[in-house]
């Protein structure tokens, strides 16, 4: 009958003990669970400085402090991208290619990656802009844009035949007509003209070129900086002739031009 006593008492001290390991335990959880709430709570609370429009911005508009302004924002509502003030003066002075109304956050995506200070900002070093006259069919109908690369190829009669090279290759269009390679669309498609930007040995080929021949544009891939044309085109060689009809040409070995890639002679 004791032994019996002790089983049931045994039992229950059991009983106890785990029923209070298993409150100890469950409390203690549900405390870390209350306590990482609350760190996370706090931590998104956090208010952290970024850049946001003083105004409505428009395509164009200058990042400047007139334009924009520093605002706490709680940091779980910021934004990878946004512009932060330690960055600010790395984006000032850049034109805006995206409507941001006021107060938004400005983000990178919304700044022009380049700071554009007129034509001039957009040559390299040792270049020279020129700027030429094209028609219609130069400009691929209006698909001509600023940033794409081109080649220039030259006719003009040399003897008493007309003769195609190539003059220029591998050539950066600075702008189209009055709009530049600024990033941001130009809503006029229309022009005359191009500017391009080029060493000033190409620059003098180009003023000659002008006046001795006529000189069209050809639109090539801007990753495309290994193909290039090195022969020339008369009426003998346009299209296939019989042998027994005449003679195949023969290359001009007085031709005076030469082949620019990139502005470096061949």
């Amino acid at each position: 009958m004791k032994s019996n006593n002790k089983l049931t008492i045994l039992l229950m001290l059991g009983a106890l003990l785990t029923g209070g390991a298993s409150w100890y335990l469950t409390q203690n959880y549900i405390d870390t669970q209350v306590s990482d709430y609350k760190s996370n709570f706090d931590e998104e609370r956090e208010a952290i400085s970024v850049v946001v429009a003083n105004r409505n911005l428009s395509v164009g508009d200058v990042l400047s402090a007139s334009t924009a302004s520093i605002r706490q924002v709680p940091k779980a509502y910021v934004h990878k991208d946004a512009i932060l003030p330690g960055r600010f003066g790395a984006v000032e002075g850049r034109q805006i290619l995206h409507p941001i109304k006021e107060g938004e956050t400005i983000l990178n995506v919304h700044v022009n990656s380049v700071k554009v200070d007129g034509l001039a900002s957009l040559l390299k070093n040792g270049q020279r802009a020129i700027t030429l006259p094209v028609d219609s069919a130069d400009t691929f109908s209006g698909f001509l844009k600023p940033g794409d690369w081109i080649d220039l190829y030259i006719t003009l009669q040399d003897g008493e035949r007309d003769r195609t090279v190539p003059l220029i290759e591998d050539v950066r269009v600075l702008a189209t007509g009055g709009d530049i390679d600024d990033g941001i669309a130009s809503e006029d498609s229309s022009y005359s003209e191009i500017t391009i930007g080029v060493s000033p040995a190409d620059a003098t080929r180009l003023i000659h070129g002008q006046s001795v021949g006529d000189i069209s544009v050809l639109l090539r891939k801007p990753e495309d900086e290994e193909s290039s044309y090195e022969d020339y085109v008369t009426i003998d060689n346009l299209i296939d002739i019989p042998q027994d009809v005449a003679p195949a040409p023969q290359r001009h070995t007085g031709w005076g031009f030469e082949l620019i890639k990139g502005g470096t002679r061949s």
